[in-house]
């Protein structure tokens, strides 16, 4: 980022979604080029990404634009074949997800993505790990991106084993909207929080709408700066709203939670942060 982005605390570590305006991926990269320093693929439909050719993902996407390299991660598919069934097949079907993940992704490659989300399938614990072990072993088998599990409506992550994703090689990460909007708290008062490579930033709205940070209520702003306060230094935060002006209003609130939660880190003479590309 650039001019005046720099100021904000999170700097070299803020995100937004590929889809904040109407228009092909690549359109939105350069629309957030020097107003974040990376995208988050939102590749939610395999069927559809499976499609996209040169139009949406240029060759040309992975050369530095004036406004400098604008890294990604990539939201692998939320519509993956997850089987419903137990035993030894459906291993194998969770393996074949894990494939497509993997082909989805490929589209991407080029643009070296450090992370990778997943949605975990749902039913019993039990059963989702089962499934997740064989997911995560056919991703590290074939795929040096590391993959991080997200809590949602369904699984908190925690239910798996506190170690579960350290024992299989997958990180988390938070989605503090989710956290808020289903009240997990189990997972907020676990020490999960703590191990966040990514977290996704929105307030909570009906089912599962992602509102700017200006929504937060007076309660979940205090649970958010605590949060804040709590998460690596090295994570990365995603404005995880899916139009410019909501991710231009939240990047205000997420200066501010930093400057709240994590004082001795900021600069004590620097102005308050304003987005310059509203």
């Amino acid at each position: 980022m650039s001019g005046q982005s720099t100021a904000h605390p999170l700097a070299g570590r803020l995100a937004a979604p590929s889809f904040v305006l109407p228009g092909t991926v690549a359109e939105n990269a350069r629309f957030l080029s020097g107003r974040v320093d990376e995208m988050a693929l939102c590749f939610f439909e395999a069927q559809a990404c499976l499609k996209y050719g040169e139009n949406d993902l240029p060759p040309n996407l992975a050369e530095p634009s004036e406004s400098g390299t604008l890294r990604c991660h990539v939201h692998l598919p939320v519509d993956l074949p997850w089987p419903s069934r137990h035993g030894t097949a459906a291993e194998a079907e969770a393996a074949a997800a894990a494939d497509l993940a993997l082909a989805v992704c490929a589209g991407a490659a080029y643009l070296h993505p450090g992370l990778a989300v997943l949605h975990p399938p749902a039913g019993s614990p039990a059963h989702k790990r089962r499934l997740l072990r064989a997911f995560a072993a056919r991703w590290q088998a074939r795929s040096r991106i590391p993959l991080l599990l997200e809590n949602v409506d369904s699984c908190d992550v925690l239910e798996l084993g506190k170690t579960f994703p350290a024992d299989h090689g997958l990180g988390l990460c938070l989605d503090v909207g989710h956290l808020l909007g289903y009240a997990q708290d189990h997972l907020l008062n676990s020490e999960l929080p703590e191990t966040a490579a990514l977290v996704h930033w929105s307030a909570p709205g009906r089912k599962d709408q992602h509102l700017p940070l200006t929504e937060f209520t007076m309660r979940q702003r205090r649970t958010a700066a605590a949060l804040m306060g709590r998460l690596p230094h090295t994570a990365v935060h995603l404005a995880e709203i899916f139009h410019w002006p909501g991710v231009a209003a939240s990047l205000p609130v997420l200066a501010a939670l930093a400057r709240e939660a994590l004082p001795e880190k900021t600069d004590p003479n620097a102005q308050p942060y304003e987005n310059t590309h509203s």
